[in-house]
């Protein structure tokens, strides 16, 4: 806490020197110095408290959403729901919930976020503006930036991050800050920083006006608030990063833009570098492509069914021309996986009706695809068993996205070793069907990681040993999982399960 002396001198100053010059000298941010310019009074100003109960549903309701992660844009996380939850009254979240973030109307689009880092003892947040020319309002509701604030905001606090000061010395580092200095070393014109020191890690750092240095918690959090309120969007793919770290005191935390775009699933090149000889190597369809960013633009930027899908943005993520995103989704919309009816491509919706005929429909081609492959040669297995190791892998990552997109490349392995063209080739549009509605529905499959590897290793060792109908029967037992997993989705909605059961029933 500064004194008013220290604020009256620090003013005064300023009539011959430049705040940068000002703010050095005193060791103060840049930032701090030009509110007490504005201020007509630079006494201690009286802090009001507020009653215990506002206090302690504070912290509740930051416990609350630092761990929603991308959830936090859902209506599982409006201040009525929060309400109900927590059993305290809505106007006492929804005090809670605006200490966490910013009026609406300071909400204005147009930056980038480009990195967060965080370990004792640095925060940085990195921060693109945009270009005069590029610029522009947000493609995004205010109302989801101001609850994607809270959720970065409240996984700060409750991660501990503020009694950093009080807590460790110099001394007790745990994360190398010389390495994340290097990121604000190689900022770029347009990118600001502004960072978290209370140390003072980053004085033998080159002095920038793109580099905002705060030593008290309180103004770092003001100004980061006031940076992210100017961003377009804030990505759902950092706030999960950040509510799985909030446990471990924001120790580790790394989240770079490129991460988002990661050139292993948005290239144009197969997803399975390692597939046999005995195998055309073929590539993925620019569709294909579409529809697994899809997956991820759909979290991060809060569509719901009826929504236009904004191509600018998909081409950004999946860095391929303009023109290409724009015919595949003229494809999807032909292929009626996107809705086109009135203009553009929007989210379609999806009916449990849709749900049922969809899977009924792979259910049926799998069971025809297995019963072939069991019959081939053992060589034709090799990038099936790559691709069970896919699924091994993410499985134990405990990380939902990677596991459905492991588990739907291990079953297109499945279908492209069976040598049956025609059902493979109809396999895969069901396949790609299926990705749009986990990505519309927004299915969490890390609850079922464990599920889905013991049925995939069910079928490749039946298929192994050339048993046909064993390997079905697993196939059919891991399609009736997915589709009940599903059904959790629709229980407002009269899932059919009768239904489901006379299209599936073995004659």
């Amino acid at each position: 806490m500064y004194s008013s002396e220290m604020r009256r001198d620090a003013v005064a100053r300023t009539a011959s020197s430049s705040i940068a010059e000002v703010a050095a000298e005193l060791d103060v941010s840049p930032s701090s110095l030009r509110r007490w310019l504005v201020r007509s009074d630079l006494e201690d100003r009286p802090r009001s408290g507020r009653p215990q109960i506002q206090s302690t549903a504070d912290q509740v309701v930051e416990a609350l959403v630092s761990t929603a992660g991308a959830r936090i844009s859902g209506k599982d996380y409006s201040t009525r729901a929060l309400a109900d939850a927590t059993g305290l009254s809505q106007s006492i979240v929804s005090r809670a919930m605006r200490g966490m973030t910013v009026p609406r109307d300071q909400v204005h689009g147009g930056d980038e976020i480009t990195v967060v880092a965080g370990g004792f003892p640095l925060v940085i947040i990195g921060i693109r503006v945009a270009d005069q020319r590029g610029g522009g309002a947000s493609a995004v509701s205010a109302r989801r930036v101001q609850r994607r604030i809270a959720g970065i905001v409240a996984g700060l606090r409750s991660a501990g991050v503020r009694h950093w000061p009080q807590r460790f010395d110099s001394e007790h580092r745990q994360t190398d800050a010389a390495a994340m200095l290097e990121l604000l070393q190689a900022g770029g014109d347009r990118e600001r920083f502004v960072v978290f020191d209370p140390f003072g890690e980053t004085s033998g750092t080159s002095e920038s006006a793109n580099i905002a240095v705060h030593r008290e918690f309180a103004e770092f959090l003001d100004d980061a608030k006031s940076a992210l309120a100017a961003c377009r969007d804030i990505p759902g793919s950092l706030l999960d990063m950040l509510a799985a770290r909030v446990r471990h005191g924001f120790e580790g935390v790394m989240w770079r833009q490129s991460s988002q775009a990661d050139p292993r699933r948005s290239s144009m090149i197969s997803d399975s570098m390692e597939i046999s000889s005995w195998l055309p190597k073929e590539t993925r369809s620019i569709t294909e492509h579409l529809a697994i960013a899809l997956r991820e633009e759909i979290i991060d930027s809060g569509y719901e069914p009826g929504d236009r899908i904004n191509p600018r943005l998909l081409s950004r993520r999946m860095q391929v021309p303009r023109s290409s995103v724009d015919a595949a989704l003229r494809r999807m919309v032909d292929d009626k996986l996107l809705d086109g009816s009135r203009g553009g491509s929007r989210i379609p919706l999806i009916t449990t009706l849709d749900v049922l005929d969809l899977y009924a429909g792979r259910m049926a081609v799998g069971e025809v695809l297995l019963r072939s492959l069991a019959l081939r040669p053992k060589r034709y297995f090799v990038p099936v068993q790559l691709a069970l190791r896919q699924v091994e892998a993410s499985a134990a990552t405990k990380s939902g996205i990677d596991v459905e997109d492991a588990d739907l490349h291990f079953q297109q392995e499945l279908a492209r070793a069976s040598g049956l063209r025609q059902s493979t080739r109809a396999f895969e549009a069901l396949t790609l069907r299926l990705r749009l509605f986990i990505s519309v529905l927004q299915l969490d499959y890390s609850p079922a990681s464990d599920r889905i590897l013991i049925d995939d290793r069910a079928i490749f060792k039946a298929l192994s040993l050339g048993d046909a109908d064993t390997a079905v029967s697993a196939w059919r037992g891991k399609v009736d999982n997915a589709v009940r997993h599903m059904a959790g989705l629709f229980a407002r909605r009269r899932f059919d399960q009768d239904l489901w059961a006379q299209l599936t029933r073995r004659r």
